[in-house]
């Protein structure tokens, strides 16, 4: 497990409870366009004492190997959160997958920035991890989530019917997965 990493322009790290106010904001300023494909939040979601106690339970989740996220920084500004990149469901033994989630701020997208976060966060759990497999599941109508897993090399498997609720509605996902290229 690396807590710190590095691309060519990004920072990635994983954050504790001290970065709660720092992670609200992020999620407020995304609010309208998140949601979209969000799953439904609990009404709590956008206040502080919510992202304190999440940040708490992903660094322990962390510490147990059990999800990974990353948030992501410019190398040049360094306190601006601009995205994440999560591995949920991190299982081992005879499974060996995860599921991949990502999220970009609406002012930073189409300019390769989570394609660049998931290529290092691919390779990391695929060779520290050791991970066989990662699943992402995608709305049909979120075009550019689909182009960007397509380009990390994920294949297309199948529809999950009302796989969901997102908008406080069941909706239908798109499988997509990738295996380890090193267990090829």
């Amino acid at each position: 497990m690396q807590p710190v990493c590095e691309t060519a322009r990004l920072r990635l790290q994983c954050l504790n409870s001290s970065s709660a106010l720092a992670v609200r904001d992020f999620y407020l300023e995304n609010q309208s366009y998140f949601d979209i494909y969000e799953l439904t939040r609990p009404s709590s979601f956008y206040t502080l004492a919510f992202q304190t106690s999440a940040l708490d339970w992903e660094w322990k989740e962390m510490k147990e190997n059990r999800s990974l996220r990353y948030y992501l920084f410019l190398k040049d500004d360094p306190r601006t959160i601009i995205g994440s990149i999560n591995f949920s469901d991190i299982r081992f033994g005879c499974l060996q997958k995860a599921s991949l989630g990502y999220k970009i701020d609406h002012r930073y997208q189409r300019q390769g920035y989570a394609y660049e976060a998931c290529v290092k966060c691919l390779d990391i759990m695929f060779r520290d991890y050791g991970l066989h497999r990662i699943e992402a599941h995608i709305a049909p109508s979120n075009y550019p989530s689909i182009q960007l897993i397509q380009k990390l090399g994920f294949l297309y498997e199948g529809l999950e019917r009302e796989s969901a609720n997102i908008n406080r509605q069941w909706q239908d996902l798109h499988r997509f997965a990738k295996l380890n290229p090193q267990h090829s």
